[in-house]
């Protein structure tokens, strides 16, 4: 057992395999009373399996981070599949379908910003609402390059990226962003459905919103960059 501090809460592992403690050691806190505290059976870390044959150990962090996915809406917060950046003390969220490479994406930020820029969380970041602000943070579920940082930054873009023949960015207006977002929230089942859905409401009502559409070259960077901080 051991705690991390994780969206600013204070939350207990009650772990079974020592994978889980050795990739949340960046997120350890001495903070003794928790929030709550998460544990998984034996039957839920199964649950987990895929095609691919992952270890009991990796199997029990992916159910381990579902159950605070769930929790999380009672926090005013929701996990989000996505890349995290922050540049100018401004959170900046990636989004996109898989594949579709808003990693590589992101990279050309870090490329042409230079120390300017750096990823929080490259894959499965926290977004929370805290005293009327999103905060999106990093965790140690940040996907198979494991970029990460322990810190919340305040989310105030989000862009929706497609590929394209050249590169463009414009603004979306709030009424048409809805759909597309929700596809890249994690709903634990439809019992956290309304709370999740509230907080989403208030992310869109505070954050800026843009569609890039990006060839695979630094230059989709820099005129993205340009429109959005113009």
């Amino acid at each position: 057992m051991f705690n991390i501090k994780l969206a600013d809460i204070c939350i207990g592992i009650d772990n079974k395999y020592l994978y889980l403690e050795k990739m949340c050691s960046k997120y350890i806190t001495n903070d003794a009373e928790c929030e709550f505290v998460v544990s998984v059976t034996d039957e839920e870390i199964m649950a987990e399996k895929t095609d691919i044959d992952f270890p009991p150990a990796y199997l029990e962090s992916l159910a381990v981070y579902r159950k605070i996915a769930e929790k999380m809406a009672d926090y005013d917060g929701f996990l989000m599949h996505g890349v995290v950046l922050e540049t100018k003390d401004c959170g900046v969220a990636f989004l996109a379908k898989s594949g579709v490479g808003k990693s590589t994406h992101a990279r050309f930020w870090l490329e042409f910003l230079g120390n300017q820029a750096e990823i929080i969380n490259g894959d499965k970041p926290l977004v929370r609402i805290k005293d009327g602000v999103p905060y999106a943070y990093g965790t140690p579920w940040a996907g198979k390059e494991g970029i990460e940082k322990n810190k919340g930054v305040i989310l105030k873009k989000i862009c929706f990226i497609k590929r394209g023949s050249e590169n463009s960015c414009v603004s979306l207006e709030k009424n048409k962003v809805m759909t597309t977002l929700l596809n890249q929230i994690h709903f634990p089942n439809n019992k956290f459905l309304g709370k999740i859905l509230g907080t989403v409401e208030k992310v869109v009502e505070s954050t800026e919103f843009f569609e890039i559409h990006c060839i695979k070259d630094i230059s989709a960077a820099e005129v993205a960059y340009n429109e959005m901080f113009k």
